[in-house]
C-alpha cells in the first residue's frame, strides 16, 4: 500500500481493509484468505475471484451495495473509484449547486460502480452509457438489486458515441469517464514489459476484456475526441472530467484544452497501492474556476516533505581526534547555561547526536538579560564581601554534592560535561517547552553543527533562535581549537 498516504483525505480506505475482520463478518469472503505460519491473514491479489470477492464485500460493508460482476469483465478496485467520486465532490462544490446533481458516466461497465456509488453516497442522478450488451444486463441488474432505478438510467450507445447523442438538449452538472488506456493488445503487453524498474508493479491480477481497455487510436485519440465534443457542447455540461491512465499523455491533452479555450482546467492524481492514475477536469463556465479546487495530493506531499536541519560549520585550523569532543564540550556548556537537559542518543567516531530539552525560552533577549545582570552587579557592589562569602558557601555545597551522586540523581556526567535533567521541587520532571536534536559531525574543514526538530509540528523559530544564540556565544567560550 505504498501510495495509500496520497489517497484523497476523505477516502475511508487510507487504512487498508482488515481481511481477518471481513472474513469473520462475511462468511462468503473466507474462501479467499490464507493464513501463514505466524497467523497473519492475507489475500491473493493475483486471484481474480479473490479480487472480485473483495470489491463486492467492500461495497456491501461500506455502502450497502449488493452487486454481481462476471469474471470476464473489468473488476473495479473500490478505493480507486472512491477517489474519483471524492474528487468530483470537491469540483462540484465550486459551482455552489448542492442538490439534484446530474451526471453522465461514459462506459459504465458491468459493475456500474461509479453511478452506484454516486447515487448511494450522494443521491446524484446518473446516466450510464455502455456499448456491450452483456455489461448492460449486469449493470441494470445491479441497479435493480439496490433499488436505485429512480437515480440511474443505463443507455446503450454505438461504439463511437461519447456525449452528443446522450444529452438531447438537457443540461448536466458533470460527466466522468474511465477510458480504455491502450491502442492495441500489443501496446497493452508492451506497457507491462517496459514498466520502469523503479516503479513497483501493481499487486492486482489483470482482469478485463480487451474491448474494455483497448480502443483504436489509444487513450489520447479517445480523450481528444471527448475534448472536441465538449467544445461543441460547452456549458451544457458544467464540468467535464476523465481519468487518464498514462502520465505522459497529460501534456498533450492539456495543450488541446488550451486550444479549445476552456475557461479553466484542473488535474489530480488517484493513488491506491502501487497504482497511480490521473484525473483531468475542465469547464467552459466562467462563474467558477476549477484551479481553486483544493489539491489533496499536493497538500499531503507538502506536509510529508521533510525540512532540512539547520546547519552551521565551525571551522577549525587544526583537526585531530580531539576536535569533535572539544566542540561538543563547548556546545553542551552553552546548553547548560540555558538550563537545558541534554541526552546523548548515538555516538560514532565522527558523529555525535543528542536530544536537547528546553523547559522555557531561556535563549531570547540575551542583551537585555546581560544588561540586567550588569545592573544588579553594580547595585550589589557594596555587599561584595557578603556575596563572596555566599558564593564560597555555594561552591563548597556544590563540591560536596558533586562528590555525593545520590544527592544529584537527576543529573548525569557525559565525559566530564554536566548534563542536567531539571526537576521541580516536588521531584516530578518539569514539562518540556521545546525538544530538538543536535548533531555534531566531523567534516574536512571542521565540525558541522546541525539542529533539527523532532516533528514537523515543532516551532522552527525556536530552532533558528537557538542556533543564533550558539553562533553569538561560542566565540566567548575559551577556544581550545587553535
Amino acid at each position: 500500500m505504498a501510495m495509500n498516504k496520497y489517497m484523497h483525505p476523505r477516502n475511508i480506505y487510507k487504512s487498508p481493509p482488515n481481511f481477518k475482520q471481513l472474513a469473520l463478518d462475511y462468511p462468503e469472503f473466507r474462501e479467499f484468505i490464507t493464513h501463514d505460519v505466524t497467523g497473519k491473514v492475507s489475500l491473493d491479489f493475483k486471484n481474480i475471484k479473490a479480487l472480485r470477492g473483495l470489491s463486492c464485500i467492500l461495497l456491501k460493508k461500506d455502502f450497502g451495495l449488493d452487486i454481481e460482476i462476471p469474471l470476464s469483465k473489468l473488476i473495479p478496485t473500490i478505493p480507486l473509484r472512491l477517489n474519483y467520486i471524492l474528487w468530483l465532490e470537491d469540483l462540484l462544490s465550486l459551482s455552489n449547486k448542492t442538490d439534484k446533481l446530474k451526471g453522465i458516466d461514459i462506459g459504465t461497465g458491468a459493475s456500474c460502480v461509479y453511478p452506484l456509488l454516486a447515487a448511494k453516497k450522494n443521491q446524484w442522478y446518473m446516466v450510464a452509457s455502455e456499448v456491450d450488451d452483456e455489461s448492460i444486463r449486469y449493470a441494470k441488474n445491479n441497479i435493480d438489486k439496490n433499488c436505485l432505478q429512480d437515480f440511474i438510467k443505463v443507455i446503450k450507445v454505438e461504439e463511437n458515441v461519447l456525449l452528443k447523442e446522450l444529452l438531447k438538449g438537457e443540461e448536466y452538472d458533470f460527466c466522468m469517464c474511465n477510458p480504455p488506456f491502450f491502442g492495441s493488445a500489443q501496446e497493452l503487453q508492451s506497457n507491462s514489459n517496459t514498466r520502469s524498474l523503479n516503479r513497483p508493479r501493481p499487486k492486482n491480477s489483470f482482469c478485463a476484456t480487451v474491448t474494455e481497455v483497448v480502443v483504436k487510436g489509444g487513450e489520447v485519440d479517445f480523450l481528444s475526441k471527448l475534448i472536441k465534443e465538449s467544445k461543441e457542447l460547452e456549458t451544457q455540461i458544467k464540468i467535464y472530467t476523465t481519468m487518464v491512465g498514462h502520465k505522459k499523455h497529460l501534456p498533450q491533452l492539456k495543450k488541446l484544452l488550451r486550444e479549445v479555450e476552456v475557461s479553466s482546467f484542473k488535474e489530480t492524481e488517484f493513488c491506491q497501492g502501487n497504482t497511480t492514475r490521473w484525473g483531468l477536469a475542465w469547464t467552459f463556465c466562467s462563474n467558477f474556476d476549477l484551479r481553486n479546487c483544493p489539491d489533496p495530493i499536493k497538500q499531503i506531499a507538502k506536509q510529508s516533505k521533510r525540512k532540512e536541519p539547520l546547519s552551521h560549520l565551525l571551522s577549525l585550523k587544526n583537526i585531530n581526534e580531539f576536535s569533535l569532543n572539544n566542540i561538543r564540550d563547548c556546545v553542551i556548556k552553552l546548553y547548560n547555561d540555558l538550563n537545558m537537559a541534554v541526552e546523548e542518543v548515538s555516538r560514532k567516531k565522527d558523529v555525535i547526536r543528542y536530544f536537547v530539552s528546553a523547559y522555557s525560552n531561556t535563549w531570547s533577549n540575551q542583551r537585555r538579560k546581560r544588561r540586567e545582570k550588569l545592573r544588579r552587579s553594580i547595585d550589589s557592589f557594596d555587599s561584595v564581601g557578603e556575596n563572596n562569602n555566599l558564593s564560597f558557601e555555594k561552591e563548597s555545597t556544590i563540591d560536596s554534592e558533586a562528590k555525593s551522586p545520590g544527592k544529584r540523581s537527576h543529573e548525569e556526567f557525559v565525559e566530564g560535561i554536566l548534563v542536567k535533567k531539571l526537576k521541580i521541587s516536588n521531584g516530578t520532571e518539569q514539562e518540556v517547552f521545546f525538544k530538538f536534536v543536535t548533531s555534531l559531525k566531523l567534516v574536512e574543514s571542521g565540525v558541522a553543527l546541525e539542529l533539527d526538530c523532532l516533528s514537523d509540528n515543532s516551532n522552527r523559530d525556536n530552532l533558528y533562535q537557538i542556533l543564533q544564540y550558539i553562533k553569538n556565544n561560542l566565540k566567548i567560550v575559551p577556544n581550545p581549537f587553535d
